[in-house]
């Protein structure tokens, strides 16, 4: 926490970097006591990891209402706090085409100057903390991509509560992760693991209902692996949302569809000979969120083409 003076912050210069007048470290259950300030108006702040909010208090000895505490939120979140059984998991890029190379993880609590555990994933994504004592925690993500700018990197944090005996926890930390103005946005979809078999090479990618006035999805990419992992085929989809894949390849395969901003959705195919009566493989795209229910899937239409 830092605490700041209004009457030094309004003498700043335009630009010059505003210095507090007192810096403190919570203790683990979240208290700091601040002493011997003089009457005036204030600014409280939470700082480093984890983020938090700001209030103005003023210090005063005239009669009157008073309070003498201040309630700051930490850590603050636009997405709330995620809950989980376990302090593990995997986390991978939203964009398939910018995988992460790798990924720094810190674990961080309340009252600490320093993380409680640290992690470098490595290409896979993958990341374990051994802390099991239930409470709100904050991960901090650093990840590195190819290619992208540094601006564009995925970097910030996440408010989580573990809780190990929640019915509705996640089972663990496998996310989804994209870069936003807002910060990290994430979801905890993961790849189908049903398989379609279709006779159809015809994709059609859409928004979930409601989402967008025009239903289709332009631009959004695709491709196409074969059973060890080897591209068959990439594109993007048209002004209609429509793309081909190859009629020649004949088995299986894993189609993935991304677009920016909304779920990367995977799904097994067992491609069958192709019948152009067959019905349409149908994406349907919905924007990132905290929670399966709003995943992207595949289905095929349920009517074939006439």
């Amino acid at each position: 926490m830092e605490v700041y003076d209004e009457a030094e912050l309004a003498r700043s210069e335009a630009g010059s970097e505003w210095k507090p007048i007192l810096q403190m470290i919570t203790s683990r259950d979240g208290a700091a006591e601040i002493k011997n300030l003089r009457s005036g108006r204030y600014l409280v702040e939470t700082r480093g990891p984890g983020g938090g909010n700001a209030v103005y208090a003023e210090i005063s000895d005239k009669p009157g209402k008073v309070s003498n505490q201040v309630s700051l939120e930490w850590p603050f979140s636009l997405r709330g706090t995620l809950k989980t059984k376990s302090l593990s998991g995997e986390l991978v890029s939203n964009n398939p085409w910018t995988p992460f190379q790798s990924v720094k993880v810190q674990l961080w609590s309340a009252g600490l100057g320093a993380p409680l555990a640290s992690d470098d994933t490595g290409p896979q994504g993958r990341f374990r903390f051994n802390e099991t004592r239930p409470g709100i925690y904050v991960v901090s993500i650093q990840g590195r991509q190819d290619h992208v700018y540094p601006e564009n990197q995925i970097e910030g944090y996440l408010s989580v509560e573990l809780s190990p005996s929640a019915p509705d926890a996640l089972a663990s930390l496998s996310l989804r992760l994209a870069m936003t103005s807002c910060g990290i946005e994430y979801s905890s979809c993961s790849a189908a693991d049903t398989t379609i078999a279709t006779s159809s090479r015809h994709i059609k990618v859409i928004y979930e209902p409601g989402m967008s006035e025009f239903p289709a999805v332009e631009n959004a990419k695709y491709k196409l692996l074969d059973d060890g992992g080897a591209s068959i085929a990439e594109g993007t989809t048209d002004r209609n949302g429509i793309a081909e894949v190859p009629s020649e390849f004949v088995g299986k395969a894993t189609l993935v569809v991304a677009s920016s901003g909304l779920t990367t959705v995977q799904q097994l195919l067992e491609l069958l000979r192709p019948n152009e009566g067959a019905p349409d493989l149908v994406v349907t795209m919905t924007t990132m969120v905290g929670s399966a229910s709003g995943c992207s899937a595949v289905t095929l239409e349920k009517h074939a083409t006439p």
